[in-house]
């Protein structure tokens, strides 16, 4: 009788470890749980009361309140925990008289960008994110410069660069961005 209630003990005890190694295994990393909530994360849209314009952005984003914004039409969203930081924004500026070939190519010096493409009536830049004169290392920026009369429109977002194969849903929002709000499907 105690052999049974011994091997019957010791058999429950490595059905239970087997459950718990196999539950283990199952464990998702950090970027596999991000790319789930990007992937079915609502999109809102947000609309600066000063200058009309909308963006949008995932659901699970935070905003910045505007008593913390410092200028007129500058909103800020970021979403951050132990492993990452993502930083979306937007602000509008003065183009100061400048074109779209020479606004890019100032604000490509300035912004240190490594890749830049131009269309109608926007240009958009890529590269290493800086921060005071310094590299911020795993970092990057991409960024969305749309004008409209003699203002720019600019729509950024901040990312760590082993995420950028997963931010394809990002990427694509501000590569689509108009600065008044568009229909969706």
């Amino acid at each position: 009788m105690r052999k049974a209630v011994f091997i019957f003990i010791t058999f429950i005890l490595v059905a239970a470890s087997i459950d718990w190694i196999h539950s283990c295994a199952d464990l998702k990393s950090h970027k596999e749980v991000f790319v789930r909530y990007l992937t079915y994360a609502d999109m809102y849209e947000y609309r600066d009361k000063d200058y009309d314009y909308v963006v949008r952005v995932p659901s699970f984003f935070n905003a910045q309140s505007d008593s913390l914004q410092g200028e007129k039409g500058r909103m800020r969203f970021e979403y951050g925990d132990q492993w990452i930081t993502l930083v979306i924004e937007s602000h509008v500026m003065n183009n100061n008289g400048m074109s779209i070939q020479a606004g890019k190519d100032s604000l490509a010096q300035v912004l240190h960008a490594t890749d830049s493409t131009m269309g109608k009536d926007y240009f958009m830049l890529s590269g290493p994110q800086y921060e005071n004169g310094s590299r911020i290392e795993g970092y990057s920026y991409y960024t969305k410069v749309v004008t409209n009369h003699k203002l720019w429109f600019v729509y950024t977002m901040i990312y760590p660069d082993d995420y950028k194969n997963v931010l394809t849903r990002l990427f694509k929002e501000i590569d689509d961005w108009q600065i008044w709000e568009r229909s969706h499907l």
